[in-house]
């Protein structure tokens, strides 16, 4: 049968690290602070030496280091276009960040950004851009939103009338 210890007094209860205290019962218990824990966003990889010829769609956000010829769909999502990427397709997603090469059209539903280094040839949809230093593009930038809201038509005309 097992038997517990009890801890045995100090002989010297003035010193501090020998006296042994018991929690009492008759306080009730704390509460427990639950502190929730962001949970990261899934990303998916494409690893530099892949190459897609065709469509690649899905439904997380994605980072392409690889090579892709054809189309490239995740609406609702983030697309990376890596440092190492050279893609030759449409692309429809999102927000788009391009650190490589991208040839083709974008549709990007709510942001789109060219970091230094990278570079884009095509028509670009997106109603935020940003370009960074050292970035190229090439081709059309409309900024206007899918919809036809009354703000968005007033932004459409102030564009027009400053391009004529």
């Amino acid at each position: 049968m097992w038997n517990r210890e009890e801890p045995q007094q100090s002989a010297q209860p003035n010193d501090p690290s020998k006296v042994v205290t018991r929690p009492t019962t008759s306080t009730p218990p704390q509460p427990i602070t639950v502190t929730p824990v962001p949970i990261a966003r899934v990303l998916a990889a494409m690893g530099a030496s892949l190459l897609i010829k065709g469509e690649l769609t899905g439904s997380e956000d994605i980072l392409i280091e690889g090579r892709v010829e054809g189309k490239i769909a995740f609406p609702g999502h983030l697309v990376t276009i890596g440092a190492q990427a050279k893609i030759s397709a449409e692309v429809v997603a999102k927000a788009v960040i391009i650190q490589g090469t991208l040839t083709g059209n974008v549709t990007a539903s709510e942001r789109f950004e060219i970091r230094a280094g990278g570079s884009m040839a095509g028509d670009l949809v997106s109603p935020k851009v940003v370009m960074a230093e050292g970035s190229e593009f090439s081709g059309r930038v409309d900024m206007r939103r899918a919809s036809g809201s009354r703000t968005e038509l007033r932004k459409e005309v102030r564009l027009e009338s400053v391009a004529v």
